[in-house]
């Protein structure tokens, strides 16, 4: 029998959100608080503001003593749900790449994630019942973009990560899927592009506008409530059409 969900779907569930002190990870921590969840949110610096009603956690996701500090703690509070929204982009060439920022970026996008998934998977085997969301982006499976080698290769594993603990979970009550989200109204955009690139950018986009990070939260907060009862292992696309029209 399925559960229908009411004013709170999410009430007595755990969520775990890295990235939840600033744009998308910050929406979906809102959205899961509203929704009636317990939150631990994340940020890189010691002073990180997080939505009021979740508890902070400092993770550097580049410090190998600062994931496996986190992967402790996951083991201990047990989450019902984690989203890894948290990581990094470095714009560069094919003649300009270097290993170093390539191993970063997947340290941060791909191996950090797989480690706070696997911690969270015992608590969610127990439970029968577990929820995984991985924000990954249009660059890595979708389209191909110049300068985005790395993030594209770390995104792609995220997604790929995520489709094979969906085939494992399956049997335990686990659901696995990425949401990629297309051209979002954040502070990231306005740092990276300026205002007449924007407009371009948006005029693009079938709906021509850029996405909101509540669009984003609304997706992820389905896949992750009593609605969701048979999507998994999917990666999953949020763009206003943008690359149905390329």
């Amino acid at each position: 029998m399925v559960d229908l969900p009411g004013e709170t779907p999410l009430a007595g569930r755990l969520a775990v959100v890295t990235g939840g002190t600033r744009g998308i990870g910050r929406g979906i921590a809102e959205r899961f608080l509203r929704d009636g969840a317990a939150v631990i949110a994340t940020g890189t610096r010691p002073d990180g503001k997080v939505p009021t009603g979740a508890r902070f956690a400092q993770l550097q996701l580049e410090s190998d003593e600062s994931v496996e500090a986190f992967c402790r703690l996951i083991e201990k509070e047990a989450p019902d749900i984690v989203v890894n929204s948290a990581g990094v982009s470095s714009p560069q060439t094919w003649d300009a790449i270097d290993v170093a920022t390539f191993r970063r970026n997947h340290q941060i996008n791909l191996v950090a994630p797989m480690l706070i998934c696997k911690a969270a998977i015992p608590g969610m085997k127990r439970r029968q019942w577990g929820r995984f969301v991985g924000i990954t982006a249009l660059s890595g499976t979708f389209i191909g973009r110049k300068t985005r080698a790395a993030i594209a290769a770390a995104k792609g594993g995220l997604d790929a990560l995520h489709a094979t603990i969906a085939a494992d979970g399956a049997q335990d009550g686990i659901l696995a899927n990425c949401v990629a989200p297309g051209f979002i109204d954040t502070d990231v955009i306005k740092e990276l592009f300026k205002p007449d690139e924007i407009a371009a950018i948006a005029a693009k986009i079938p709906m021509k506008r850029m996405g909101t990070i509540e669009e984003i939260a609304s997706l992820v907060g389905f896949l992750c409530g009593p609605e969701n009862t048979y999507i998994t292992g999917r990666q999953i696309v949020i763009d206003g059409g943008y690359t149905r029209t390329l």
